[in-house]
């Protein structure tokens, strides 16, 4: 069963549908689909087909804020061919997402991230394919760990919005040219912190954490740990926040 199908593009009179297969699933898991051409009434040659995952980061310049969309990974999944008139054309896809691909499934008050999937069309003669297929990527059982053990220890997601740049911590840096950031708020007067702000850089056995730290009398600091995947339990990782915050 097809969990999602974008709409159909006419480029010079070739259709073009992308369907994807699961829209719903973990950073550094497959993503499966197809890329369906439809010929138009003449014969046109595509110079390739390419998937880009992109996703809506912030950036700041100056003394202003905007948004802009970034290519966070790109595949190329077809050469040149020739499109006959009226034929169709199927290039099945399976792709594996980043580990580092922001997450979307996130129960907190607002939640910015999008992720989503843009087919190119390379060709000499036409426009490009402007659609948007988007993911719903949820959390690994490690992120998910960690947001449970920030609850256990008095802090609730608040927002989360991805930003343009790269994060570095003890041992370990971001690679996609963003990263996401996690909003946590106390849910009482909490050891005078005002908010905790979260980002993971996650890798195939672990994933990292760094934490921006926003106290009430002293500013920010910045802490980051690592998670083993196999150790991702949410009460030691309570008590790891604890040690870490001095709380």
């Amino acid at each position: 069963m097809l969990n999602k199908l974008m709409s159909s593009l006419g480029l010079q009179g070739i259709q073009v549908d992308t369907r994807i297969h699961n829209s719903q699933l973990q950073a550094g898991q497959v993503l499966n689909g197809e890329v369906i051409f439809t010929g138009a009434s003449s014969n046109k040659h595509i110079n390739g087909i390419y998937l880009k995952l992109m996703t809506t980061a912030e950036v700041e310049s100056n003394d202003s804020e905007y948004n802009t969309n970034l290519t966070i990974a790109e595949w190329h999944i077809s050469g040149a061919f020739e499109l006959q008139a009226n034929q169709t054309h199927t290039f099945p896809f399976s792709i594996q997402l980043p580990f580092e691909t922001p997450l979307t499934d996130l129960a907190c008050h607002s939640n910015k991230t999008r992720v989503w999937l843009h087919t190119h069309l390379d060709v000499d003669w036409g426009l490009d394919a402007t659609d948007k297929d988007y993911l719903q990527i949820t959390p690994t059982p490690t992120m998910h760990s960690f947001i449970q053990a920030m609850q256990q220890c008095g802090f609730h997601l608040v927002t989360a919005d991805v930003e343009k740049g790269q994060l570095r911590g003890n041992g370990f840096y971001s690679t996609l040219g963003c990263y996401q950031e996690l909003e946590f708020k106390p849910a009482q007067f909490f050891s005078g912190i005002n908010e905790i702000e979260v980002s993971f850089v996650a890798e195939q056995h672990q994933t990292h954490v760094l934490l921006e730290v926003d106290r009430k009398f002293r500013g920010d600091g910045f802490k980051s740990f690592s998670i083993p995947h196999q150790h991702a339990n949410p009460a030691v990782l309570a008590n790891e926040i604890r040690r870490t915050l001095g709380i």
